[in-house]
């Protein structure tokens, strides 16, 4: 199981800044996607991908420690089916100012609704265009900002 694990050294960014790196964490159970996902972020000069997880389990303990600004959390895994994956990545990061994206295979609308009611700012499908992708994440970012503002 190989995993992204982020080192300060590479990144002097403030978490949550308008002009800074949007640090993102990737949780999903195919490492493949992990990779591929992480590759099409690295095509963004303002993302940093600080870790990557199979499991929200591994994904928990990485964004307690790493406080990244998105992540990117796949539900449709053996592990996401038996928790509250979105409750519990809300509950890891405390009131650091993070969102929460859903990045799924396929739609499914009571998930869509469960996970939006526990925290998440997006329920998206993971064939979202890598543009679309970076709209998304920054402008959850900005939400995030702005309820931290206020």
């Amino acid at each position: 199981m190989t995993a992204l694990v982020y080192d300060p050294r590479w990144s002097a960014a403030e978490p949550g800044s308008a002009m800074n790196m949007i640090r993102v964490m990737i949780i999903d159970e195919h490492i493949a996607v992990r990779r591929a996902l992480a590759a099409r972020l690295a095509s963004f000069s303002r993302i940093d991908v600080v870790a990557t997880a199979c499991n929200i389990h591994e994904g928990v303990d990485r964004a307690q420690r790493l406080l990244p600004d998105v992540v990117l959390l796949e539900l449709k895994g053996k592990e996401g089916q038996k928790s509250d994956p979105v409750g519990e990545m809300k509950k890891a990061l405390g009131n650091h100012p993070s969102g929460v994206i859903v990045l799924t295979t396929y739609a499914d609308e009571d998930e869509r609704q469960t996970a939006l009611r526990a925290g998440a700012k997006r329920y998206l499908l993971k064939h979202i265009d890598s543009a679309s992708l970076m709209a998304e994440i920054e402008s959850v970012v900005n939400e995030v900002a702005n309820n931290d503002i206020q």
